[in-house]
């Protein structure tokens, strides 16, 4: 079976050790026993160290990059959400939106509290104007990932560029709470505020 990607390949490294130490150790038993067919035994040991060889051949080529290893973790372990969100990132730089908005909606019926996939669901669907869907997207993103500091301050901003002044203000001056180190913020705070004083 194939390992799912929570469970992190590079962790059962150090207990392969145990299975290493115990291949020897049956190694030595049976060459001991059996001495006479010493050479069928070394002759099975170097069958298992090429498979085993190619085997990590194949799966260095899943490591490739960032893009080859999720392509490859969504065949053995697709039911994980955070699999598709990384997805949904993967074809959104590939310029792919259907496919990305395909795959965060996977992401959010697998998790449906899953804010960082509503977010980038609400970021792809801005980044081909349909301005309503993001705007939906960024306020569940909002309601489930009351910390997620970015969701409020894109929001924030097509307000802004709606001329929806008064949310706007309230939203980024949410993210200022959230974020206050972010300077960025502050201005285009300020901003906002500048401009909204200007209208009255």
């Amino acid at each position: 079976f194939g390992l799912a990607w929570i469970v992190a390949e590079r962790y059962v490294y150090l207990a392969s050790l145990g299975i290493i130490a115990s291949f020897v150790l049956m190694w030595q038993v049976l060459n001991e026993k059996f001495y006479e067919t010493k050479k069928m035994y070394w002759l099975v040991g170097i069958l298992i160290i090429l498979a085993l060889g190619a085997r990590t051949i194949t799966r260095n080529n899943d490591w490739k990059n960032q893009d080859t290893l999720w392509l490859s973790t969504v065949k053995v372990a697709s039911s994980g959400h955070v699999i598709h969100n990384n997805l949904g990132d993967m074809y959104g730089r590939w310029k792919q939106y259907d496919k990305s908005i395909s795959e965060y909606k996977t992401a959010i019926a697998i998790q449906p509290n899953y804010a960082d996939a509503m977010h980038n669901l609400a970021n792809t669907y801005l980044e081909i104007n349909k301005v309503e869907e993001a705007i939906y997207w960024y306020s569940q993103a909002i309601k489930f990932g009351p910390r997620l500091w970015q969701s409020y301050q894109n929001l924030g901003a097509i307000y802004y560029q709606l001329g929806e002044l008064k949310k706007a203000e309230e939203l980024f001056a949410q993210a200022v709470e959230i974020n206050p180190s972010d300077e960025n913020l502050k201005k285009n705070l300020e901003i906002i505020r500048t401009q909204k004083a200007l209208k009255h």
